[in-house]
């Protein structure tokens, strides 16, 4: 029948459908219990993350507000994930294991001065810095000499100048060694050099030869050359040395960057950088073999370098992620006490009682540095001498009420001596004090040649650390490389101590200057990061930002201040790669 028919389609079509419903049911029921399963299963291995890093049982200083101290720290793809106690990060992130047993980690270094190609190129040549003594000095510029082909030049660094009085040695003495050999002898400042008879009649520097208007030829009774220029007029040997060759640019980065990594450094800012040295930067940054952030300060007024145009800044690089920017131009206001030639309010107690020297005219100086702040480049000062630091104050002053958005972070490095009325000026105008700390002790250039130079009260007043921190001033370190050491712990012990950290010379430079172990902490990470503008990427650990970090072999917290130039650096992390030890 075909009623019956129908029915019948219709009751064996409910029948399928039925079935299909209970196997689509059983079929859910059993994926639940599979999607059960899984996660019970992965509850039970406790859901962890990857990552390529774990460090725990350490001691993670984190420089992060109001959570200094962590034990552990997981790292992926160069970032910081997660920061917090051993157990949970273990608990929630799976990756390679770094027990450091307590060890103390700390952000990576920031240098905030430091001179690499330069000093790496002065460590491939004669180097002098390790001679204490005059026969020492002596015998090893001969050691070096015997070294050399005849009609090579000999170029050496790192000559103090303390070892002589009055810092002016006399020519003949690199005669004596061999009366034919062009000599060039930088000193360790960086604003004198010594130079042989041979050299200074090559360089056609005579009796008759004018003082630079930035500079000083050291003359005898007669007027003769001594031996010592002075500033800019070491430029009239320095333009007819030989070239420096674009591998030996190369090596010394090369040197340079592995001697900051071994001190726990992942951040420089390179003072007045030459393109040449720009270039040595790139390549090795293309060959993913400089491992390093830098911020180039190109060199506008150099006596000491060669000539870098305005348009080798690049302003757009200020806040981009490569790890080498040349956002940064840096300018010198005067010279140094040594020469009698930085800048001061009153006078020098010895020589011809001036009041110094200044590399670039006021009047001048304020119009450059209004004109290179309305274009967005972050300056660099070089000012040692009171005066020299009230003029770049009062340049950067006169930006500020030009150009009133600007936030560049100009700052000004040395400040050795700084009048009291302009403490306050620094955190005004936003100005950032990038002082050398491992300078503030009574060494021998103090001692020896300041003391008698600018008297026991300015002596007591130099590097006000201190007082700047205290009158609102942000604080950074660097080290002036190849002047003084790279290591970043020596300048923090002296700015804690006030002494010298070798222990030779007992006594304090004014210890009412001295600041905390965190201050200084901060100067060497997070306020370095803040003037690098990279205070968003480094300088902490917290999660986001980079994994630069360096592992020290004791926490500096436990130790008392004279003890900490001596904590050996462990390990040197960059983006969680391990650059020290290789």
């Amino acid at each position: 029948m075909p009623g019956t028919h129908q029915a019948s389609k219709f009751d064996q079509s409910t029948r399928g459908g039925a079935l299909k419903l209970l196997w689509f049911r059983m079929n859910l029921h059993f994926k639940r219990m599979i999607l059960c399963l899984l996660i019970i299963n992965l509850a039970s291995c406790g859901g962890r993350e990857p990552v390529d890093l774990l460090i725990v049982n350490a001691s993670v200083y984190t420089v992060d507000g109001d959570k200094p101290w962590a034990q552990a720290l997981a790292i992926r793809d160069g970032l910081i994930v997660a920061v917090g106690a051993s157990d949970a990060l273990i608990r929630d992130y799976d990756g390679e294991q770094l027990d450091l047993q307590g060890q103390m980690v700390l952000p990576g270094f920031h240098d905030s001065h430091s001179h690499l190609v330069y000093g790496g190129l002065e460590l491939m040549r004669c180097d002098l810095s390790a001679e204490s003594t005059v026969e020492d000095l002596l015998q090893t510029i001969a050691a070096c000499d015997d070294a050399l082909a005849a009609g090579e030049w000999l170029i050496a660094g790192g000559w103090d100048l303390s070892l002589f009085e009055s810092t002016n040695p006399s020519k003949s003495l690199l005669d004596d060694i061999n009366p034919k050999r062009r000599m060039f002898i930088r000193g360790a400042d960086g604003h004198s050099a010594w130079a042989s008879s041979a050299a200074l009649d090559y360089a056609g520097i005579a009796a008759e030869t004018p003082n630079p208007s930035d500079g000083i030829i050291e003359r005898d009774a007669s007027a003769e050359p001594r031996g010592v220029l002075r500033e800019s007029a070491m430029m009239l040997v320095e333009k007819v040395l030989p070239a420096v060759t674009v591998e030996d640019r190369l090596k010394a980065a090369r040197i340079s960057v592995a001697l900051a990594h071994s001190m726990g450094i992942t951040s420089v800012i390179d003072a007045a950088t030459t393109e040449s040295d720009a270039k040595a930067f790139d390549a090795l940054d293309a060959d993913a073999a400089l491992n390093l952030r830098l911020v180039l300060a190109m060199s506008l007024i150099a006596p000491f370098f060669d000539q870098a145009p305005l348009s080798s800044v690049k302003v757009s690089e200020r806040y981009s992620d490569q790890n080498v920017r040349r956002s940064s131009a840096k300018i010198f206001i005067d010279g140094v006490l040594e020469g009698e030639t930085a800048a001061l309010l009153s006078p020098y107690l010895v020589g011809n009682h001036g009041h110094g020297m200044l590399i670039t005219p006021a009047s001048a100086l304020t119009e450059q540095v209004v004109a290179l702040d309305a274009a967005g480049v972050q300056l660099m000062f070089h000012a040692i001498g009171d005066a020299g630091v009230r003029m770049a104050l009062d340049a950067l002053e006169a930006a500020r009420e030009a150009n009133p958005a600007q936030d560049l972070r100009h700052h000004i490095s040395h400040l050795q001596l700084v009048d009291p009325e302009d403490h306050p000026r620094f955190e005004a105008l936003g100005v950032v004090a990038n002082f050398q700390a491992l300078w503030a002790f009574p060494d021998d250039y103090i001692m020896t040649i300041n003391l008698p130079a600018v008297g026991l009260d300015r002596v007591q007043a130099m590097y006000p650390i201190g007082s700047l921190h205290r009158a609102g001033a942000r604080i950074v370190g660097g080290s002036d490389w190849s002047v003084s050491s790279m290591n970043p712990l020596l300048a923090i012990e002296t700015a804690l101590t006030r002494r010298d950290p070798t222990g030779v010379r007992p006594q304090a430079l004014n210890a009412a200057e001295a600041v905390t172990l965190a201050d200084m902490i901060e100067a060497y990470t997070i306020n370095g990061a803040y003037l690098a503008h990279r205070e968003n990427q480094t300088g902490r650990l917290k999660p986001g930002y980079k994994a630069d970090l360096v592992v020290l072999g004791a926490n500096l917290f436990e130790l008392a201040p004279s003890e900490i130039g001596e904590v050996p650096i462990v390990m040197t992390l960059f983006e969680g790669q391990k650059v020290y030890p290789k």
